[in-house]
């Protein structure tokens, strides 16, 4: 991707900034320079009592709290590697050295999720934000290894009687069975890109077309969970577990989505799939709101008092 369509991919970072201005007055130097104080002023809070200890990633500021709350780089964590991502987004916005040794430092500390048996599917958003955005801008080949090696981790959780990939081992007896979430869409880019040395394609490609058959109503909302028969491959049952209801749009869960299939129809070129994603857009845009940061729920009861997810813009 170019770094001004990358502008959106992080406008958690922007979108405050612009919420409310229509896309086609948009600033896109402005709202990148607006990117590059916000980074500096994390970095400033990081790293304010001395050198900073870099396996420990910025995630959220807490409710009624003025600075970040940071995370242990840790198999049950995943999002350490969005700060890494957004540290080397920045590098190629601005060429600034100084910010480029810092991604190396904060991305260095998620290395071990190459080295361990895959514990759930966030793997693509720990490894290929942080290693793959520096691979992409360094052409380091130590970055382009572990990238394989975690590819290969996660391949480990593809059940071939199912067709997908194995979201949560760890909560298969209380879903009953081989669940699929919809965030597994994102995580398919890394194994794309993989497969361009190795052979995942075809992991990739089944898990979009299961995906897409059992995970989406007639309308073309998502399902936050599909969880199928590990012996049959079957799909038993669809869910939710962090939207407002089963029956709910989820307004993270659709923007996995659109993004899944848009990388899917990249990597393989049929058009099918950005018919499909297109379809997956048309309602998203349906129902936002006149500033086009979505609730957290397109159906949450408390609308238009509910919490918005910027994340999901």
């Amino acid at each position: 991707m170019k770094i001004r369509n990358l502008l959106y991919g992080i406008g958690i970072m922007a979108l405050s900034s612009c919420a409310g201005e229509k896309a086609e007055n948009l600033d896109v130097d402005k709202a990148l320079a607006y990117c590059d104080v916000q980074v500096h002023r994390a970095l400033a809070e990081l790293e304010k009592n001395g050198e900073a200890d870099y396996s420990m990633q910025p995630r959220n500021i807490l409710s009624g709290e003025k600075f970040w709350n940071c995370r242990k780089v840790a198999k049950e964590e995943w999002t350490g590697g969005f700060w890494p991502g957004i540290l080397w987004y920045d590098y190629e916005a601005t060429q600034n050295d100084t910010i480029r040794e810092l991604a190396e430092k904060y991305t260095e500390s998620l290395k071990l999720f190459s080295e361990i048996p895959a514990y759930d599917h966030d793997l693509g958003f720990l490894v290929f934000c942080s290693y793959g955005n520096g691979y992409r801008l360094t052409h380091n080949p130590t970055y382009r290894d572990v990238i394989i090696a975690t590819a290969d981790s996660l391949a480990t959780l593809y059940n071939p009687k199912v067709g997908t990939i194995l979201s949560w081992p760890r909560n298969i007896e209380m879903l009953g069975g081989h669940n699929t979430i919809m965030d597994n869409m994102i995580n398919l880019e890394m194994l794309f890109w993989a497969a361009r040395n190795r052979r995942l394609f075809d992991v990739a490609v089944s898990h979009a077309d299961k995906t897409m058959e059992n995970q989406f109503r007639p309308d073309y909302t998502s399902y936050h969970v599909a969880v199928y028969d590990t012996l049959t491959g079957n799909c038993i049952k669809k869910c939710t577990h962090q939207g407002y209801a089963d029956e709910s749009m989820w307004a993270r869960g659709q923007a996995w989505a659109i993004y899944g299939y848009t990388v899917v129809f990249r990597e393989t070129g049929d058009p099918k799939y950005l018919e499909f994603a297109e379809k997956l857009v048309d309602v998203y845009l349906k129902n936002l709101p006149e500033d086009y940061v979505p609730y957290w729920d397109f159906n949450a009861p408390d609308i238009p008092n509910a919490p918005r997810d910027a994340s999901a813009a």
